[in-house]
């Protein structure tokens, strides 16, 4: 816990909407060095059954760097 670090401007804001909840990062706001990446996108999207993140580097110039292309992963929810 004591690792733990906030990053500036990668905050996801949560909405929810008919059972659904759905967020994003905002822009170009999380900077990111990893895999020349200058900035990073994250989408989620969290329903009873399951949630997608979708996680994407960008350059300067928008190009996409790293990540899922057509759309993020699916951790699908399993009853115990």
């Amino acid at each position: 816990m004591d690792s733990l670090q906030v990053l500036e401007g990668c905050d996801i804001e949560l909405t929810y909407k008919k059972g659904v909840f759905k967020g994003s990062t905002n822009d170009r706001d999380c900077t990111n060095q990893w895999g020349k990446a200058a900035y990073t996108t994250t989408k989620v999207v969290i329903d009873p059954k399951k949630m997608i993140s979708w996680d994407q580097g960008w350059n300067e110039e928008g190009k996409q760097v790293w990540g899922a292309e057509k759309g993020g992963y699916i951790f699908i929810k399993e009853d115990h």
